[in-house]
């Protein structure tokens, strides 16, 4: 009988998981809400029922994001929160001698890397192997791309924190570099200007909404109402937000983020970088939507830019096409743990 086999992308805002033969089971908010302190904290809810109690929560419950900028900020919680998510995809609270793949930042230390893997194998699952696979692999599998042929792809994933510039060429990373700056960026950029010019404080699920309709890489007309605290008067009510009042607060890092592009061009070998000149760069992850980030990327660059769909599932995808296949996948992972046979 086949192992049982997941992949799992620990994304910053979602976390991701697909089982061998059933597909993607589990796509929940990457959030733990706690009580206590230190030793004595206890989880009182996990993933999208956490995120409900996101800004609403008394003092006594803190809400967390177990994940920054790509790498994770508090393993204890982010056990918890695997070992909740196991319920789920198995139906009861042990996973054993399962195989597990996931996906990690290309551009962080080996450390980092493999506290990822501690996350299985210091919880409740008692997993056969853990491996790391390197995002841009996953998400150019995701995309149907042939990463083994001798010819380069450039791949632009921006997330909820960071935005990952990686070049590919013969099933490996010929270059990348991980940019600080993600969705979760706009979301404080605009909060902060709402509060300073308009004397009014919002929360940052609202601050989300004002991202989704408003926010662009290239100027547009639109506006849109938020409703939150007036500082003067202390009381609720509503504000109207104009585009043209956002876009000066999020241009400059969408420039610095074609520039970086553009940066790793010029670094990449030239035979490489014709490639992908013809191919064209590919554009995923959640911030890839934002209006006119595609348009943008392509005037700065001279580059056609080819977006997804599914741009937020493109590296679970490519996690699964990886655990329908796992002799490919013993060719992109690393082993990290081993239990039985």
């Amino acid at each position: 009988m086949a192992h049982k086999t997941f992949g799992i992308d620990f994304g910053t805002g979602t976390i991701k998981v697909y089982k061998r033969s059933e597909g993607i089971v589990l796509n929940e908010r990457n959030v733990v809400a706690t009580v206590g302190k230190s030793s004595e904290k206890r989880p009182v809810a996990i993933g999208d029922s956490a995120y409900e109690m996101f800004e609403k929560a008394p003092p006594s419950i803190h809400v967390s994001f177990p994940m920054h900028h790509g790498v994770i900020a508090d393993l204890q919680d982010m056990i918890a929160l695997w070992d909740f998510m196991v319920e789920k995809v198995s139906g009861r609270r042990r996973l054993k001698g399962a195989d597990f793949y996931i996906s990690v930042p290309a551009d962080i230390g080996q450390v980092e890397k493999n506290a990822f893997s501690k996350i299985i194998t210091e919880g409740q699952c008692s997993p056969r192997r853990v491996c790391l696979i390197d995002k841009p692999i996953a998400d150019a599998l995701g995309m149907k791309l042939d990463i083994e042929k001798a010819r380069g792809i450039m791949i632009v994933n921006m997330g909820a924190d960071t935005t990952e510039l990686s070049v590919l060429s013969l099933g490996g990373i010929v270059v990348s570099k991980l940019l600080p700056y993600g969705g979760n960026y706009f979301d404080t950029q605009i909060m902060n200007y709402i509060r300073k010019e308009h004397n009014f404080v919002i929360g940052r699920k609202s601050a989300e909404q004002i991202k989704k309709r408003l926010v662009s890489a290239v100027p547009v007309d639109e506006s849109t109402t938020a409703m939150g605290r007036n500082v003067v008067k202390g009381l609720p009510g509503e504000v109207l937000i104009q585009s043209g009042e956002i876009f000066p607060l999020v241009r400059d890092v969408f420039y610095e983020i074609s520039g970086a592009i553009r940066s790793m061009l010029e670094r990449t070998p030239p035979e490489i970088a014709s490639q992908i000149q013809e191919d064209g760069i590919y554009l995923t992850g959640a911030g890839s939507w934002l209006k006119g980030l595609d348009q943008l990327i392509a005037d700065q660059t001279r580059h056609k830019v080819n977006t997804s769909r599914q741009a937020q599932k493109t590296v679970i995808t490519g996690l699964g096409y990886l655990a329908e296949n796992p002799k490919m996948a013993l060719r992109y992972s690393v082993p990290l743990t081993q239990t039985g046979k």
